[in-house]
């Protein structure tokens, strides 16, 4: 069977399955026809019981939207009484669903049933189904469709219609429209109660810039060398929001230029009769600034950002005590305590000359500190609060009495002693002792009494579970008493219930103190009120999403607790679909005594298709070109379709990943991937074609993840005669392969991009074999495991870990095939599926993938050039890594990796453990660590380097 022949095989068999799912899954819509209320029907008395209820109908002067379900909305239940509250929140439901402008409930005897009938009278909202834009645009159609008010898939309002013209209007005019004229008109159809709006635009002309002058004289600078710094200049079309950016773009340009109390305003436009405009912008430049540092490098002292005033901001006297505040930690940071910053300015000949006069002062080792008079809490306690320590290795800032820190360090301890129940405790002042070259710090304390918890009562809290509650309060019995815990406490309680749905409990605290105040008797009394729960979910918006997909990611029930909190839970999931520009999501308004309160879900949807193209030349891959094709919104479900369509002299690609976030009514996420490649490089002597598909579906429980998928793949390479298998290169030799993977993973990380806590734990599987269906030549379980760990060290840094573990058993020998087959252990395992280790993220003493047993997963080369790694059935490696922090977003790291590569797993010894370490340097980058570092082997062999070297973006483990 040819490639493309597979390729049409798997595709088919992945969209009979697809289409036996979506028609599994399809459900009959329930339309109502429009009728008027009949004569003779009066309206249903309130009263506390009801006659009951034997049907009910409903009647609409519209027909009602195929994804609108009315009778859901509906309280009224055939069978049960008729009461009061039935009848008030069923006119609330409609109401609030926003599809009705009047609702009305009425009652039919009905003799044969002894009860009556129902009748709800529904009287449908317009909503509207299109807003256009046509005519002379002159500026992008979806520019002008963000401005407007009234939204598609929303009631008409007219209101919201007339605004969309000042806003147009309002648009074109700060775009230099000056003459635009907009119309709008709104077609409705009487039947469907669906309306058309239309905004009809004419921008006219768009104005240009004719001049640019100042106001007043810009000296020492022409306008001409002004103007040369804006974007917007004489003869562009007009721009207000860029007139706007220019003045801020000046000012920061004379800024720098060291005119540091420039100040230029927003321009002054003046439209002049042959439609261009005039702009002045008012400026005032001020003297230039000229810094004299005197006992420092200037350069070094810029260099570090402790000139505030040379920057962005300007000069201000502010900037210059926060200069002087940085100068002085930045040399107490090098140890010189007594460093003494002395400013003054003088102005001569249109220049502010400021100057800074530094005296260093002798270097400084902080020794010790030490504490007196602290009698409960002990000296180490307190020193573990502090930032300001004696010399500590990796410590950065340790040995050094900086003020700025010491002075925090001290208002800390304050804060500590009273949280610990100490009100009255005096912390320092502090004295600090020289000796030489050293400082020993001494703080004086006087603690005090102490004020203690001695026991916590509840009453009237019956839906908590205090004895899990009590574990995690911020006062504690046993521990200090302080009102700001006390606050912490009731509000924490306060939070409890409101997840619980109590979103109005009465809290109260009565305390009872010993006649020392020291020892005191809390008892939390707890008014809880009425429990707040879902009672209908009501969604607005949508046009082309079902309703049943939303309402799986909204994930509320009938009855369910409803808070704040999960609310802004809903609102996540619905955005995390991809399909929703606008999601706000709101309980709708209702009386006090009210329990069940509706949940109004309003939806803006975005645009779901996107076509993307492009072509270029290079002088590698000749003319190529790009199409690529999204749609994020198939048949209303979520589902997701991307294709992407590569070509070009020397290859060509083509990929199709199909995503649905739910498979029927569970939330597990179904991906399927179809690619072929075709390669001809021209730095290689031989073709390779790759294809085949892969089927992954995944579900998240909480912080475990639980997939499985099916893969199948092919590699076919085409090889001139006589080339040696050590010219292909590894992801291109021959290759069939048809597997299962499951696989599961459980985050108990703190961050899964820099985690400094927690743990995590991945189990994978992956069983090759052979289908009928799809052509395999190997068979092979494949198992790999790792556990990783991380614990904080404080302000010291991060100690994290690792173990991996992988091992393949074949089942099936793999014949040779064309004389491009080497003999070595683990040739029964495609090369492509083997384990191999070295590197980066594996072992950083060796360079990637060189980690290995000679002559077994190490084969020495023919033709010379050392050992080729060929990769085992066999992987262990061992890592461990302390990484510190040093300045800001900036650390460093030290490393111990071990590990191995056997050609069979069975073969694992601890003995043959390579080991290497090493030292690396890291910044926190937004997308995540950015590492670079050196390992050296301490087990290297004949032939090897000493060391390796790495760079690379991501933590190792």
């Amino acid at each position: 069977m040819s490639g493309w022949r597979r390729l049409a095989a798997l595709w088919l068999v992945l969209a009979l399955a697809a289409g036996a799912r979506l028609a599994a899954q399809e459900a009959a819509a329930v339309a109502a026809t429009a009728a008027p209320a009949p004569p003779g029907i009066a309206p249903q008395p309130a009263e506390e019981a009801g006659p009951l209820v034997t049907a009910i109908e409903i009647r609409s002067d519209a027909p009602l939207p195929v994804e609108e379900d009315v009778s859901n909305l509906i309280e009224a239940e055939v069978g049960e009484p008729l009461t009061e509250e039935r009848i008030r929140h069923t006119l609330r439901n409609l109401q609030a669903s926003g599809t009705a402008a009047e609702t009305e409930l009425y009652t039919r005897d009905d003799p044969e049933g002894g009860g009556v009938v129902a009748v709800v009278v529904f009287r449908a909202v317009v909503q509207v189904s299109k807003v256009r834009i046509t005519g002379k645009l002159g500026m992008s159609s979806d520019d002008l469709q963000r401005a407007l008010p009234q939204g598609e898939a929303q009631p008409l309002s007219e209101d919201k219609v007339v605004q969309g013209v000042s806003a147009l209007e309002a648009l074109y005019e700060r775009n230099g429209y000056f003459r635009a004229r907009v119309r709008v008109a709104v077609e409705t159809d009487p039947v469907h109660r669906r309306a058309v709006v239309t905004y009809h635009c004419n921008s006219g002309p768009r104005a240009t810039v004719s001049t640019i002058v100042f106001d007043p004289a810009t000296d020492p600078y022409q306008p001409a060398q002004l103007i040369k710094q804006l974007r917007l200049k004489p003869g562009d079309p007009f721009s207000r929001r860029l007139a706007n950016e220019d003045a801020e773009r000046l000012q920061g340009w004379l800024i720098k230029q060291q005119y540091g109390q420039t100040r230029v305003d927003p321009p002054r436009e003046m439209i002049e009769a042959k439609g261009t405009v005039k702009l002045t912008y008012p400026i005032s430049i001020g003297p230039k600034i000229v810094l004299v540092v005197k006992g420092a490098d200037e350069k070094k002292l810029r260099s570090e950002g402790l000139l505030p005033f040379l920057g962005e901001s300007g000069y201000d006297e502010a900037l210059v005590l926060q200069a002087q505040t940085r100068l002085k930690t930045y040399f107490q940071q090098q140890g010189r305590y007594d460093v003494r910053v002395d400013t003054g300015e003088q102005r001569a000949d249109g220049k502010l000359v400021l100057t800074f006069n530094i005296v260093a002062g002798p270097i400084y080792t902080l020794r010790e500190i030490a504490f007196t008079g602290n009698q409960e809490i002990p000296g180490a306690k307190l020193r573990e609060i502090m930032k300001t320590s004696p010399p500590v290795l990796l410590r950065r800032g340790s040995g050094r009495l900086v003020q700025s820190d010491f002075d925090v360090d001290l208002d800390n301890l304050r804060r500590f002693y009273a949280l610990s129940g100490y009100a009255q405790a005096v912390v320092g002042p502090p004295n600090v002792e020289k000796t030489g070259q050293d400082l020993r710090v001494v703080i004086p304390i006087k603690e005090g009494p102490r004020e203690r918890v001695v026991k916590i009562d509840f009453e009237g809290a019956t839906a908590l579970d205090l004895k899990t509650v009590r574990k995690a309060l911020p006062l504690q019995e046993g521990k200090g008493f302080h009102p700001v815990l006390l606050d912490n406490t009731v509000e924490d309680l306060r939070g409890r219930y409101a997840l619980l749905g109590y979103n109005r409990p009465q809290l109260s605290v009565r305390q009872d103190w010993n006649p020392d105040h020291t020892l005191v008797d809390l008892t939390i009394e707890v008014l809880e009120g009425p429990r707040q729960v879902v009672d209908r979910i009501l969604v607005r918006g949508n046009e082309r999403t079902r309703g049943d997909v939303i309402g799986r990611a909204i994930g509320l029930e009938h009855g369910e607790p409803v808070s704040q909190a999960k609310l802004f839970v809903v609102e996540r999931n619905l955005y995390r679909l991809g399909i929703f520009s606008r999601v706000e999501v709101e309980l709708v308004p209702a009386s006090l005594d009210e329990t069940e309160r509706d949940v109004l879900v309003r939806v803006e949807e975005g645009k779901a298709r996107s076509v993307l193209y492009g072509i270029g030349w290079d002088s590698e891959s000749g003319v190529r070109g790009s199409l690529s094709f999204t749609d994020n919104n198939i048949f209303g479900r979520a589902y997701s379709l991307r294709t992407d369509l590569r070509w070009s002299q020397r290859d060509k690609r083509f990929h199709i990943l199909f995503n649905q976030p739910y498979l029927g009514q569970h939330p597990v996420s179904l991906t399927t991937t179809l690619f072929y490649e075709q390669e001809s490089p021209s730095d290689r002597p031989y073709e390779v074609t790759r294809y085949g598909g892969r089927v992954e579906a995944v579900r998240l429980v909480g912080n475990r993840r639980f997939s499985v998928g099916f893969d199948y793949r092919i590699v076919e390479p085409s090889v001139d005669p006589g080339i040696a298998s050590n010219a292909i290169e590894r992801l291109d030799q021959p290759y069939q392969v048809t597997s299962f993977v499951p696989s599961f993973f459980w985050d108990r990380r703190d961050d899964p991009i820099s985690p400094t806590r927690g743990w995590s734990s991945l189990a994978q599987v992956q069983y090759a074999f052979p289908v009928p269906a799809f052509r395999t030549d190997t068979e092979f379980l494949k198992v790999f495991l790792q556990q990783t760990g991380y614990y904080n060290l404080g302000r010291p840094g991060v100690l994290a870990g690792s173990v991996r573990f992988g091992s393949i058993n074949p089942y099936k020998a793999i014949p040779s095939s064309g004389g491009i087959m080497l003999d070595f252990p683990s040739r029964n395992i495609p090369i492509a599926e083997r384990l191999f280790a070295g590197g980066d993220a594996t072992n950083r003493a060796y360079s990637q993938d060189d980690l290995g047993i000679r002559g077994q997963t190490l084969i020495l080369n023919p033709n010379g050039g050392g050992y080729v790694p060929v990769g085992g059935d066999g992987l262990l490696l061992l890592n461990l890594e302390y990484r510190f922090p040093v300045y800001g977003d900036f650390g460093g790291s030290l490393f111990f990796d071990s590990g191995n590569v056997w050609a069979d797993w069975r073969s694992i010894r601890v003995g043959e453990l390579k080991n290497g370490i090493g030292i690396g340097a890291r910044y926190n980058s937004p997308i995540g660590p950015v590492r670079a570092g050196i390992g050296f082997k301490l087990n290297r062999e004949h032939g090897e380097s000493p060391y390796a070297l790495f760079v690379n973006i991501g933590n190792p483990f």
